[in-house]
């Protein structure tokens, strides 16, 4: 599977032996826009274009350090976790590696469970509340949005597209929630999927993973045999058990390719092995 994070451009570096001046310049100039000016999201763009082609590692690491921290300041907990997770995986022999650590060994997720599943918070046309996506924030809204018409029924749905401009052409509109109230019990995950596709490629495709303890992975379906390609709205779902030590449960949907796909009521519920329960 195919699955963007915000990070991941990060994790495949060429740094070289000798410092890079003009990087360390653009670092500082980019805590400077975080710290003076306040200028959170401008901070983060400059973060992350150090962080995706960096010519010194240590650079990358700060960087994305930094990127991380203003996650948090914007309440955007899920994807610090993710980014602070990666820090400390890929980054293990620089000092933002310990501190990354350090900052997991403290941490207490207050996101508890999946929410606004019915797209029925949020503003039309931008990223629906509670949901994220990999990109910047000034990015956003050009990778997934509510609708309020357009939709299978009366209610709100949402949209998510590949910009024209996308380096990789998958689409990711996802949730990530502390898995301590699912571990060992039975779930599925369900929604109305239709796709308005643009190349005979072009696929929906719900995911559901579990992380485990000790950065180890869980259960993990991405409906790799089984996309959506009907222009019809179409129920999909998956079933799965969530891991006795699991840590965090993400979830998502995906636009593979050049179309745009259309998702609505979303359903996550614990269930019995024969369970037949719909959205």
């Amino acid at each position: 599977m195919v699955l963007i994070s915000l990070a991941a451009s990060a994790t495949v570096l060429h740094p070289e032996t000798a410092p890079d001046i003009d990087a360390e310049e653009k670092l500082e100039a980019a805590i400077h826009t975080e710290i003076v000016l306040g200028d959170l999201r401008g901070a983060m763009a400059q973060y992350q274009a150090l962080a995706a082609h960096p010519l010194d590692k240590a650079i990358g690491a700060r960087a994305l350090f930094r990127y991380a921290r203003c996650l948090e300041k914007l309440d955007r907990r899920p994807e610090a976790y993710d980014v602070y997770r990666r820090i400390a995986k890929h980054y293990s022999d620089q000092p933002e590696a310990a501190l990354a650590r350090s900052r997991l060994a403290d941490w207490e997720y207050s996101v508890s469970g999946p929410a606004n599943l019915r797209f029925e918070q949020g503003i039309p046309g931008r990223l629906p509340d509670a949901w994220f996506v990999p990109a910047l924030p000034k990015d956003a809204d050009h990778w997934a949005q509510l609708q309020r018409s357009g939709c299978m029924g009366r209610e709100s749905c949402a949209v998510v597209l590949v910009p024209e401009n996308a380096p990789v052409r998958v689409g990711n509109l996802m949730q990530s929630f502390n898995a301590a109230a699912y571990r060992g019990k039975n779930v599925r995950l369900a929604a109305w999927l239709r796709l308005e596709a643009s190349a005979p490629d072009d696929r929906a495709q719900m995911w559901l993973g579990v992380d485990r303890a000790n950065d180890k992975k869980g259960f993990f379906d991405v409906m790799s045999g089984r996309p959506v390609r009907s222009s019809e709205w179409t129920l999909v779902e998956i079933r799965g058990r969530i891991d006795s030590d699991a840590t965090f449960i993400k979830f998502g949907v995906m636009s593979i390719g050049r179309g745009r796909v259309w998702v609505e009521h979303v359903s996550f519920e614990v269930v019995s092995e024969s369970s037949d329960s719909r959205p």
